[in-house]
């Protein structure tokens, strides 16, 4: 006995069900002159539909012969009311543009990757939103997915021949739609993904060695990462991460990732030291997983990604290294300033106040530069660094900016003078990281920022 009808009470969830149906062959008819309708018959044109094309439609026109119905017209121009009454008696969908009340389905924004297509909707409560959310998946997901989906169609009966098992099946395609396979087609090299997936299937159970990646987290605003870094982090299975990655970083990992935290902070001999990391890092490598190594900034920048590489080389393990927006860069980028200018700043100098022994660094050299300097790791020493630099020569009203926390909700900033620095950053308690520029490029936020006894303080 067939069961009754769910009630719609009992049913919660979906305003409308995602269906894709397959329209080659099938008529459609598009009603409507004008810009939008032409769009719209070219989209199911697309599709393979047979498209007729009617610039309005009257009361008694004959809608049986159809299996959709899209409307687009002018306003005014057609009784909507009573073409939805026709095409419920001829009980033929029907979709009227921007009116979700006479809509029986909706058209989704959609992004199409080759054989891939995604579908963003809002249930007709804001085509534009959904327009928007397209625009944001695809950035995120990149041409090479098209790739990637044609080769597994073009495998498909050859893997499922190799593999009559299902459940060895099912292992295989996970395992390289998100592998060394994967990362070949989304780089563009179709050849190269194609003939590892071939080798692949003709050795199923040789293993891999997954490359490492060091990957740039940047400042620590999530909006700044690259595309390939946020792709990474979120299929990573083990993250191992640098205190000075932000939080909403880390949120973007898949929920089962193993998440390792290894910071390293300035003067912290607490800290996990390098060859440890270097070790948890192998370690983790060997695990077989998907690892990223997440450093703040850019891995290349103070990250110490050299002595990682070499560690994981050594012993036969691949790595890819993945930039990622300095510090000096975002905080230049959250202040609004230009860190050159023609005539002002030629030339922009990165260093760190550490060095291997943990002493202060020498300030001759950079001082004799000119330009605009980004000190990394300079607040512990920046009374020395005002001392040495004005003691080179440098003027003592040189401009100088300390940044903390560059690009996050929290971020705090003082503008000041070289000499006037360490009364500023202890007038002004800086505990986060904090970033110094210093040079006459940095005189441009002098009339944005407060003096140096009222430092922005932390939301």
């Amino acid at each position: 006995m067939p069961k009754p009808l769910s009630s719609p009470e009992k049913v919660s969830g979906l305003s409308h069900f995602p269906a894709f149906f397959a329209l080659a062959g099938v008529p459609v008819l598009v009603i409507g002159a004008g810009d939008l309708a032409e769009a719209k018959a070219r989209l199911v044109e697309r599709a393979g539909a047979r498209v007729a094309r009617w610039p309005d439609w009257a009361p008694g026109a004959d809608l049986t012969g159809f299996r959709l119905i899209i409307a687009a017209p002018e306003a005014g121009s057609v009784d909507l009311r009573a073409l939805r009454v026709a095409a419920t008696a001829a009980r033929v969908p029907l979709n009227v543009a921007d009116r979700p009340e006479f809509c029986d389905f909706i058209l989704p924004a959609i992004i199409e990757r080759g054989p891939v297509t995604i579908a963003v909707s809002t249930g007709g409560a804001s085509p534009i939103l959904a327009r928007l959310l397209r625009a944001v998946l695809e950035k995120a997901i990149p041409p090479g997915y098209g790739t990637l989906a044609r080769l597994a169609g073009a495998f498909r009966a050859r893997v499922a021949a190799a593999l009559p098992d299902s459940t060895e099946r099912k292992a295989f395609w996970e395992k390289h739609l998100s592998g060394a396979v994967a990362d070949l087609a989304l780089a563009g090299n179709a050849a190269a993904a194609e003939a590892a997936l071939a080798d692949a299937l003709a050795s199923p159970s040789a293993p891999d060695r997954l490359p490492v990646a060091l990957v740039g987290a940047g400042p620590g605003d999530p909006d700044l990462l690259t595309l390939r870094a946020a792709r990474l982090i979120a299929a990573a299975d083990i993250i191992l991460y640098d205190a000075l990655v932000g939080d909403g970083v880390l949120r973007l990992a898949k929920r089962e990732a193993k998440l390792i935290p290894v910071g390293k902070r300035c003067g912290d001999r607490t800290s996990m030291t390098q060859a440890a990391i270097n070790d948890a890092l192998l370690a983790a490598a060997r695990s077989g997983g998907r690892v990223v190594r997440l450093k703040g900034g850019d891995p290349g920048v103070f990250g110490r990604a050299l002595e990682e590489i070499t560690h994981l080389e050594t012993h036969g393990f691949p790595v890819e290294l993945v930039p990622g927006v300095t510090a000096a860069l975002g905080a230049a980028a959250a202040l609004r300033c230009s860190l050159t200018q023609r005539g002002v700043a030629r030339s922009l100098t990165l260093a760190t106040a550490q060095t291997l022994d943990g002493s202060a660094d020498h300030w001759a050299a950079l001082a004799k530069a000119g330009g605009t300097l980004a000190l990394y790791m300079g607040k512990a020493a920046a009374g020395k660094l005002a001392r040495d630099l004005i003691a080179e020569g440098l003027d003592p009203a040189t401009p100088a900016v300390a940044v903390e926390n560059a690009t996050l909700p929290q971020q705090r900033e003082v503008a000041t003078t070289l000499s006037e620095l360490p009364l500023a950053l202890a007038e002004g308690a800086f505990d986060g990281p904090t970033l110094l520029l210093i040079g006459a490029a940095l005189a441009q936020i002098g009339a944005q920022a407060v003096p140096q006894s009222e430092v922005i303080p932390a939301e």
